[in-house]
């Protein structure tokens, strides 16, 4: 297909499927073929399907491997192994558990020792009010491996690893306690009211709007222009400005229109 693109008379092609055989006798075309048939008709050229078996000189590109990549997240060590095995010995309740499996591995069940460590399910046991867990908690939620996720997926990563006395409402009470996912996640956030007019003034130059426009081109050393527009008479002031410029020049600019107005109701962008 690459000599069909560059050479205005090709009567030949290497191997291509069997499917472009019939591909100019299609009624029908999606817009991506359709476009590059667009481009093809202006070449004289004809496909020929030539089964594998008897293409011996395949062209390079369709015999080029394929190369996998396997990219990973490493992260460092959230545990100390020695502060959790010193915690649990602190802890009477798991302490009472780890001594009766070392006498008897299944007097309690779904508890375990291994390696002089007590697991749970599988899963390491973490005393319920351990130093550590504030890191496993920010680790797996806010971190580059959590995403700040939801209740149940923080829940579901954490659980299959580790194991503490209430360790769900834990998570519950750290996932809503987010200050990120307070601000970002639409679960979060109350529903937009409807907008509210604004009052209608009384008098002219009363209430009045303004905004700049920044970036122009220079013409007599200035650069911008502030638009002040009372919302009564639809009466329209352009102030020439130039950068930098203060609030007390703009405040003389708008002071050229009048007296001072109650209110101003300022945009909400700078276009530039």
């Amino acid at each position: 297909m690459t000599d069909c693109l560059f050479q205005p008379k090709i009567v030949r092609s290497g191997e291509i499927e069997k499917a472009l055989r019939h591909i100019l006798e299609q009624r029908e075309l999606i817009p991506g073929i359709h476009k590059w048939l667009m481009k093809l008709m202006g070449f004289d050229f004809e496909i020929f399907y030539r089964a594998g078996p008897e293409n011996k000189a395949a062209d390079a590109l369709s015999r080029i491997p394929i190369e996998t990549q396997l990219n990973i997240i490493t992260v460092p060590s959230i545990l100390d192994v020695a502060v959790v095995e010193k915690e649990v010995q602190a802890d009477d309740k798991l302490k009472d558990i780890f001594e009766k499996l070392l006498v008897d591995p299944g007097c309690v069940p779904r508890y375990s020792v291994r390696q002089g460590r007590l697991f749970y399910k599988g899963r390491l046991v973490l005393e319920k009010t351990s130093s550590l867990l504030q890191t496993i908690l920010h680790t797996f939620h806010d971190s580059v491996v959590g995403g700040h996720s939801r209740q149940l997926r923080t829940y579901k990563r954490i659980v299959a690893e580790l194991y503490w006395e209430g360790m769900k409402n834990d998570i519950k009470l750290y996932v809503d306690r987010c200050h990120v996912c307070q601000q970002k996640k639409t679960q979060a956030l109350s529903p937009a009211s409807l907008l509210q007019p604004l009052p209608i003034p009384n008098r002219i130059w009363e209430d009045i709007s303004m905004d700049f426009v920044e970036g122009l081109p220079q013409s007599r050393k200035f650069d911008s222009v502030l638009v002040v527009v009372d919302r009564l008479s639809k009466h329209t002031h352009f102030i020439e400005l130039n950068h930098p410029f203060s609030a007390k020049i703009v405040a003389d600019g708008i002071h050229q229109g009048g007296s001072a107005p109650p209110w101003i109701s300022p945009f909400n962008s700078i276009r530039s």
